[in-house]
Order: structure tokens, then sequence, then C-alpha cells
């Protein structure tokens, strides 16, 4: 049992106080931090072909990538393309994640090829990374 508990905390799991399963909770080891900025964006590229473009607008950004809202039917790994509309900055980025929320929207987790901690324009720093 010593070892299975050394390799749960290694994986990031935690006790919590008065936690009677002894499995505790997941800490978030997010590469980057995540800001909730909204900001507006364009994403486009293709589905099954055909090409989309479609307005949104950022839920939460990292220097990593962000969470944007999106109604084109996506898949998982498939590549776009996002502008930030306050700079005009296009970015390469995947979908690495997708999310519909209770209401029926679907949130896209995307990840960008490299560290861009400039792209968010989110202040006069740069965003940790």
């Amino acid at each position: 049992m010593g070892a299975v508990r050394t390799l749960l905390r290694k994986l990031g799991f935690g006790l919590r106080a008065g936690d009677n399963n002894g499995l505790g909770f997941l800490r978030d080891k997010r590469r980057a931090q995540r800001l909730p900025i909204a900001m507006p964006v364009l994403v486009y590229g293709y589905v099954k072909g055909d090409p989309f473009a479609e307005n949104s607008e950022s839920i939460n950004v990292s220097a990593r990538g962000g969470l944007v809202a999106i109604s084109a039917e996506v898949s998982c790994w498939e590549k776009v393309i996002l502008t930030n509309l306050q700079t005009g900055q296009d970015l390469k980025c995947r979908i690495v994640r997708l999310v519909k929320t209770p209401a029926g929207q679907i949130l896209a987790g995307l990840e960008f090829p490299d560290v861009e901690p400039r792209f968010w324009r989110t202040g006069t720093t740069p965003l940790n990374y």
C-alpha cells in the first residue's frame, strides 16, 4: 500500500482532511497560468474539407493557448488559425479539448505549438509560462 500511496502523490493526488477513502483530490498541474479574459477572436479552418470562419470570444487565456466558444463541428486534434481581433495577430493552433456546457454550448480548448506569452496582450507584462 505504501508504494501505491507514493505513486498517487507523484501523480498529484493529495489527501484532504477528513477524506475517508484515502484517494484525495487531483491537484491542478497546469503548465501555464490561466486568466479569465474575454477577448474577441476569429477562429477559422476546415471541417470535413469545407472552410469555416467564426467570430468568438476567449473565456480564459494562457501563454500556451485558450478556451473559446465554437459552433463549428470541429474535432479534437484539428488545426485551426486563431486571430486576436484586438491586435490582428494570427496563430496556428490545434484543438485539444471539446466540452459541452449544460446550456449546450461547445467550448474548445486550443493549444499553441509554442509558448506565446504575448499573443493575448493582457497588459504591459507577458503571461507567465
